[in-house]
């Protein structure tokens, strides 16, 4: 039977490519092998595959499904019509083979299965986890039951409907969003033992051997006499490595060494020889052609999902996206020639009013787009909002005395105008003269949650009623808005959001646009505070976990900090972690039940100390690095204040946070997205938030205190993210540009 064997490389994995060839031509040279090639341009040269251009398959509207995906996501999308393109040129079976893996051995099993096998899956699993090892069983039931790093398809009766069955899955909906249980084309596969006939599961140990069955399979032996719990070794999947970490198994798996997996470490360390020769070096930073618009500015992932999110966008980007960059301005933070803000200003107008994360502009500019879109006319509606002769700035209201992250929110609003020479006044909400006060300029920014808006509406409505636009700046930590809060939008023209997670939650409940508006970051006053005085001994590698019990401690999660911590350091006494809890008088049994938590923890120091701004900049500034293992963050003003110091950062990576940190300015923990069982204040029972990776977490903290250059290294690119994108004059400046926008700066 005619066999063929492809993978799926975009320009930057063409060494990887050559290295699975090389070993599939080496132990099945019957077999014709190939690569699609997504992203880039066809190149003639002596390899042993051929290169399959992504043009000469058949997909729907190409542009319009390149465009919607990021990289991972449309290497993966494109399978099924890789698949029905080589069943078209004749072939009797077809697999597919992640470019990341190495055949070992001849895989036997494909040719002993009955000769009416349809499918061949392998399982991410053929055996238990433990409970604290990671990945954990719920992982892989987020990942989806079978890796689809392999696939063998033959040619069945099931064939027509399986690729047509699963090319309308991944046409619009292979995505990573395991909120929504979706994971690119690998869960989707779940369902085919169930939906068709003749679907194998193949539980040969020897086949995708990886990080994360490599606790429950053991590697013996090296090259074609490997072994895998006894049984010959047919692939390894090397998931995840990372050529310039080689002693890392997989960066998916930090706590998993390549000294910690016996003869398997011998295969990663081949691995990594046979790569770096295949041209690593030449090829990792090969461009991708659907990275940029046609006019070569960049196009970040955000874009891709305001555009496949939101119907009305597709349509007025007509059948190529990557021609309209003037669309995406504000997604992608760039300042615009004048005609490019025109055309920005005509494509907005067509947005959905149901997408309020791409409606940017008000009602009556998105009516003359539509006017201009369907070729008729619309009757004028009247203004939305009142004619003023007051002067163009902003009025910034909120709790502007209160210690707390919402009363600071307005506070860094005020030094952001200040940088950006943008006109302000500064109201305090909790003033006794609040219900008489007007405004002073245009515009009223509200720094006030949406569960306090109402109250403060109605103690000031002279003030709402009086501007000519309303903002709120709302901040919310997890992924839905609940419903009772939709309401407290009623008084407000829009909506700034601190971080896009936010943006993202309130678009999908709110009508009014929703703009993400991040703070800007300055630690302008210090005054000393160092550990010792908190109790710390002095020469102590320090760590902060700081949070307020106001806050709600079990989002804060400051027992997450403590238990990484001990694992990090069970006998160090050279590192310490500092516990600062704040407001803990108003939580006294809260206080009392972490305090005796802690009791008799080595190395461990807690405090309830309230400390003055400037004093707890000192502390930030005192310690070597800060730890944040939260469930939930709207912005994470700490991580970045921090981060603004140069601090090494080691916190969740999910959530509002994520605005700022990535991997090489700091380190992102992993998680799992899990949902509340309980109610927690204001976070409801079936929300759902993050369950921070502790092993990681351990790890990453180990890191930062044994190897100085790597934390000198993040620290200075923390500081260097900060004060260049989230300085106070950027802040205002976006500020300024929006109420441009508006029609708010004229005169």
């Amino acid at each position: 039977m005619r066999t063929a064997v492809f993978s799926i490389i975009s320009p930057n994995y063409r060494h990887a490519a050559r290295v699975l060839m090389a070993s599939a031509e080496k132990h099945h040279p019957e077999w014709d092998r190939y690569i699609l090639l997504v992203g880039g341009a066809a190149t003639s040269g002596d390899e042993s595959f051929t290169t399959v251009p992504l043009e000469d398959l058949r997909l729907p509207n190409p542009r319009q499904f390149c465009f919607r995906y990021s990289i991972l996501e449309l290497n993966t999308a494109v399978k099924p019509w890789m698949f029905a393109h080589l069943f078209a040129r004749g072939y009797d079976r077809v697999l597919y083979i992640d470019p990341d893996i190495v055949i070992y051995s001849p895989l036997a099993e494909i040719d002993e299965a009955p000769p009416e096998t349809f499918l061949i899956l392998t399982p991410h699993l053929t055996g238990f986890i433990g409970r604290d090892e990671h990945p954990s069983e719920r992982t892989i039931l987020q990942a989806g039951t079978y890796n689809l790093g392999f696939l063998f398809v033959s040619r069945q009766p099931p064939l027509e409907r399986f690729l047509a069955w699963w090319q309308e899955k991944l046409e619009f909906q292979c995505v990573v969003d395991p909120v929504r249980g979706l994971f690119v084309d690998q869960k989707w596969m779940d369902l085919t033992p169930g939906l068709f006939s003749g679907v194998m599961i193949l539980r040969h140990d020897g086949y995708n051997v990886a990080y994360w069955n490599l606790r429950q399979r053991t590697v013996a032996g090296a090259g074609s006499s490997a072994t895998v719990n006894g049984e010959p070794l047919r692939f390894f999947h090397f998931s995840g490595f990372d050529p310039a970490v080689p002693g890392m198994v997989s960066r998916y798996d930090y706590s998993l060494k390549v000294a910690d997996v016996g003869d398997a470490g011998k295969l990663i360390q081949d691995y990594r020889a046979a790569i770096r020769a295949a041209g690593y070096e030449s090829f990792r930073n090969a461009p991708y052609a659907f990275a940029v618009f046609n006019d070569g500015t960049r196009l970040p992932d955000a874009a891709r999902i305001a555009y496949r999110n939101s119907s009305t966008l597709q349509a007025a980007c007509g059948p190529d996206p990557f021609a309209h960059p003037e669309v995406f301005c504000e997604i992608r933070g760039h300042s615009r020639s004048p005609r490019a803000a025109q055309l920005a200003v005509r494509a907005y107008r067509a947005m959905s009013r149901a997408r309020p994360l791409v409606l940017l502009f008000p009602k009556t500019l998105r009516t003359r787009l539509r006017e201009f879109l369907l070729g008729r006319k619309e009757p004028i509606p009247s203004a939305e909002r009142i004619e003023t002769s007051l002067p163009p700035g902003l009025n910034i209201a909120g709790n502007v005395g209160h210690d707390t992250g919402v009363g600071e929110s307005a506070r860094l609003c005020q030094k952001s105008c200040d940088a950006a020479g943008l006109s302000n006044v500064l109201i305090d909400v909790a003033s006794r003269d609040a219900a008489a006060l007007q405004p002073v300029y245009r515009a009223s920014v509200y720094h006030v949650n949406a569960d306090q808006l109402p109250a403060v509406y109605s103690e000031m409505s002279a003030l709402f009623q009086a501007s000519a636009y309303n903002i709120g700046v709302w901040h919310w930590e997890l992924p839905e808005l609940p419903d009772a809060w939709i309401s407290s939008a009623a008084p407000l023209d829009e909506i700034w959001a601190p971080s896009a997670f936010v943006q993202s939650t309130l678009s999908r409940k709110l009508k009014i646009p929703v703009v993400h508006m991040p703070h800007g970051i300055e630690v302008a006053e210090i005054e000393p505070c160092s550990p010792q005085e908190l109790g710390v001994p002095p020469g102590r590698f320090t760590f902060l976990c700081m949070f307020d019990f106001e806050s709600v401690g079990h989002r804060k999660n400051p027992l997450g900090a403590v238990d990484a911590f001990r694992r990090a350091f069970p006998d160090q006494s050279q590192a310490a972690l500092l516990v600062k809890a704040g407001h803990a008088s108003r939580h006294p049994n809260e206080y009392a039940d972490l305090s005796e938590h802690l009791s008799g923890m080595p190395n461990v120091y807690l405090t309830d100390r309230m400390l003055t701004r400037a004093r707890v900049n000192g502390l930030l500034a005192a310690c070597d690095g800060v730890v944040s293992l939260h469930r939930s963050e709207g912005f994470g003003l700490i991580l970045a204040e921090a981060m603004y110091l140069g601090k090494p950062v080691v916190a969740t990576g999910w959530s509002g946070n994520m605005d700022f940190m990535n991997s090489g300015n700091s380190c992102p923990v992993g998680y799992e997205i899990v949902t509340l069982d309980r109610t927690y204040l204001h976070y409801e029972a079936g929300q759902q938030w993050a369950d921070p990776d502790i092993e990681h977490a351990s790890h990453l903290m180990r890191r930062v205190f044994e190897d100085s250059g790597f934390r000198a290294q993040i620290g200075e690119r923390a500081r260097d993210t900060i004060r260049m994108q989230f300085s106070p004059e950027a802040a205002g400046m976006r500020y300024r540009r929006r109420l441009a926008v508006l029609g708010l700066m004229n005169g």
